[in-house]
């Protein structure tokens, strides 16, 4: 008892003492942006070719790679078992011989073997957990399983989803500048956010699911506020075009910086003290992940593109 207090007062202190830190970070990188961010965007040809370039490796990762998908998405079986002590995992994977994929995850309550299978494997795998454990019921034990119909109807309604969420959001846009121009900016700024953080998770392995394709809705939202907001003070800027775009970058980052800390924060303690709450994990790495590709889309690709028609 005394040393799960010990560590429970540990990982606060970590949460606080790396929080601090990210904080520090952000308002650091925030001052960097404020003062070199107008500079870049002058060179607007520099500013525009970085995200395209960014755009153009998340669609070969995209293509070539994949993006990984959850059971959500495939159908499948997942097993969540609490481990009460260590267990010898190469010799568990071993027995199942590629029938399930094995993961552990670390708490303060404790740690959990979560086993990850698709469903025509589900009996074989659950005799062999048998064969290892014991009763399963003496365990503590969950099961949560996915139809292949079900998972499938998951992701053509999260693809409608997307869809619907870019036609009203493109309408929403045009209706409230009324210049192709602004509004095709917009979207192409939430549309390079969208394929630079798919890019991401194919590099990083974060599986497709309902709760990421809820996260990436999410990210539409925030790419469009910030990119209305550097178009709107642009278009109906008093001052130069240098002048306004930095009075909207110093708001922008707030906002962002402010979503990224709490969605670092949110990330650590689910990381820490409650990791079968790994759906929260994986949202809030999917929204930090959005944010910074959001940061080079806005205030490079939007901007460029905005200063280079100023100068036309």
């Amino acid at each position: 008892m005394l040393g799960r207090n010990r560590r429970r007062i540990s990982n606060s202190f970590l949460i606080t003492i790396t929080s601090m830190y990210i904080y520090d970070f952000m308002i650091l990188y925030k001052k960097i942006i404020n003062q070199r961010g107008i500079m870049l965007i002058k060179d607007y040809k520099v500013a525009i070719s970085v995200p395209i370039f960014l755009i153009f490796i998340s669609l070969m990762l995209i293509t070539l790679k994949g993006i990984p998908k959850s059971i959500d998405i495939t159908g499948g079986t997942e097993i969540t078992i609490k481990l009460n002590k260590d267990i010898d995992l190469e010799k568990l994977k071993e027995m199942l011989k590629g029938e399930g994929e094995l993961e552990i995850l670390k708490s303060a309550s404790g740690n959990y073997l979560v086993i990850r299978c698709k469903s025509e494997y589900l009996n074989d795998v659950k005799a062999k957990l048998r064969e290892f454990f014991g009763d399963l019921n003496k365990l503590d034990y969950s099961e949560k399983t996915v139809g292949s119909v079900l998972s499938k109807k998951f992701f053509e309604e999260g693809g409608k989803a997307m869809l619907f969420a870019f036609i009203f959001m493109a309408l929403a846009v045009y209706i409230a500048f009324r210049k192709p121009l602004a509004s095709g900016v917009i979207i192409l700024s939430a549309l390079a956010d969208l394929i630079n953080t798919l890019g991401a998770m194919s590099l990083l392995n974060i599986q497709l699911s309902t709760a990421t394709i809820a996260a990436l809705l999410m990210v539409l939202g925030y790419s469009v506020d910030s990119n209305i907001l550097l178009t709107t003070r642009v278009l109906k800027r008093t001052k130069d075009f240098d002048t306004a775009a930095k009075e909207a970058m110093k708001t922008g980052l707030t906002m962002i910086t402010t979503t990224i800390v709490a969605m670092l924060i949110l990330y650590i303690v689910v990381k820490l003290f409650i990791p079968v709450a790994d759906v929260l994990a994986t949202i809030s790495s999917i929204i930090i992940i959005a944010l910074l590709f959001d940061i080079i889309n806005t205030w490079m690709l939007n901007a460029g593109i905005l200063k280079a028609f100023s100068k036309a």
